[in-house]
């Protein structure tokens, strides 16, 4: 007696193929504490002006994809936007920021403020990404760290 083949069982055999590939592909080692693969966490990006004798800083900021314009932080303020990474882990953010010092000469900086690693992400407590702009320079810590670890100089064109 000859035996019919299940046309079902290749399609179910061509999915799991085609979703493991996928899941391979798709997730680097990268869970957080959680279990949670870090392309479904909603990032938070703050730009912190915390200069000294009541500067404004110019915030420039913007991925490949989005554009979030120029914007003057008072002192004590900040700039602040969420997202979601996309699915080939490429999203970059970056920013440039210019302070106005009392000899009449501009600072500036630009710098990576996202992009996907996971030191970046354990620092940022894979969620909220604080980014400090002092005199000495641009930190990054998370709200509730008391430490902040320098990244850039006022003068540096830097990336992560």
């Amino acid at each position: 007696m000859e035996k019919k083949k299940n046309k079902n069982s290749g399609m179910l055999g061509k999915s799991a193929y085609l979703l493991s590939l996928v899941l391979a592909l798709a997730s680097p080692t990268l869970l957080n504490g959680s279990g949670i693969f870090p392309g479904f966490i909603k990032w938070h990006v703050y730009v912190m002006n915390e200069l000294s004798n009541n500067q404004s800083l110019l915030v420039y900021c913007q991925s490949k994809d989005d554009d979030l314009g120029s914007h003057e932080v008072c002192e004590g303020g900040n700039l602040t936007w969420s997202f979601r990474t996309d699915f080939l882990h490429s999203t970059v953010f970056w920013c440039s920021v210019k302070r106005n010092n009392s000899d009449g000469c501009d600072s500036v900086a630009s710098f990576d403020v996202f992009w996907y690693d996971e030191h970046l992400f354990e620092k940022c407590n894979w969620k909220n990404c604080v980014w400090r702009v002092r005199d000495g320079g641009i930190y990054l810590t998370t709200f509730c760290e008391t430490h902040a670890d320098l990244y850039y100089h006022w003068g540096d064109i830097g990336h992560g």
